[in-house]
């Protein structure tokens, strides 16, 4: 074996490599390479470990956060119940009672209450007491007799009131009774659909200054109310009356123009 190393030894020195030997400094130098290497190497885990770190802080955070904004809890209960407010005894009213006095009352001079106005507060017109029990004996039984006093306006206002209050067989009956000038019938009126009549808040206000326009009469037997219902010269509108065999005024089957 000894012979074999001396052989061995005497080609290296035969060779390149003649006279090299393994001495500290190459020992220092292999060192320092592995070093090297195992630094490459490791830094690429260590950086995975940190960012995983900085991940799963970030993520209990924002967890948290989001669980108080949910659960927010109330200051000075720091089991987060809800607090109920103390209800309040009620407070007696400090405006003292107005006593009565009969002889201050015999001495007051009682002023007269204005005549109310036929337009109502909310611009709806208003029915005259004449024309409300004409409004109502007329719906009983349809008799043109409880028209026969009115005139032509106030036939035209229960016109607007029976529609008004969405009874269309008023309203219906308050048309001509002259058969030539008949359009159609009680049965195709009342089966008009509810969006092809008007709404009764716009038809009162179109119609709010009914009572205040001006009769015409035409050609026999035909006539009608000429009012406005707006400002301007395109607010001017006409309901079409017919006056039947009676000298009953009725309404026209196309009311306006």
């Amino acid at each position: 074996m000894k012979s074999k190393l001396t052989d061995v030894r005497k080609l290296m020195d035969d060779s390149v490599f003649e006279g090299e030997k393994f001495t500290d400094k190459h020992k220092q130098q292999v060192l320092s390479r592995i070093t090297k290497e195992a630094r490459k190497v490791n830094w690429v885990p260590r950086s995975l470990s940190v960012v995983f770190s900085l991940v799963l802080i970030v993520s209990v955070a924002y967890l948290l956060n989001s669980i108080l904004n949910e659960n927010p809890v109330q200051q000075g209960n720091p089991d987060g119940a809800e607090q109920q407010t103390p209800q309040q005894e009620p407070v007696e009213s400090v405006v003292p009672p107005v006593l009565e006095n009969p002889e201050a009352d015999e001495e007051t001079e009682v002023v007269p209450i204005e005549e109310e106005s036929e337009i109502a507060a909310d611009g709806v017109f208003e029915l005259t007491p004449e024309e409300l029990a004409a409004y109502e004996n007329y719906s009983a039984d349809f008799d043109t007799a409880h028209l026969k006093d009115l005139d032509p306006i106030s036939v035209a206002k229960l016109y607007v009131w029976a529609g008004y209050n969405q009874n269309y067989e008023v309203e219906y009956e308050l048309f001509t009774d002259r058969e030539e000038y008949i359009m159609w019938s009680k049965e195709e009126h009342l089966a008009i659909p509810d969006e092809h009549r008007a709404k009764p808040e716009d038809s009162i206000i179109f119609f709010r200054n009914i009572d205040a326009g001006e009769f015409y009469t035409g050609d026999d037997p035909f006539g009608g109310v000429s009012f406005r219902h707006a400002d301007g010269p395109e607010g001017k509108a006409r309901m079409n009356m017919i006056q039947n065999v009676d000298g009953i005024w009725q309404v026209g089957f196309i009311p306006l123009q």
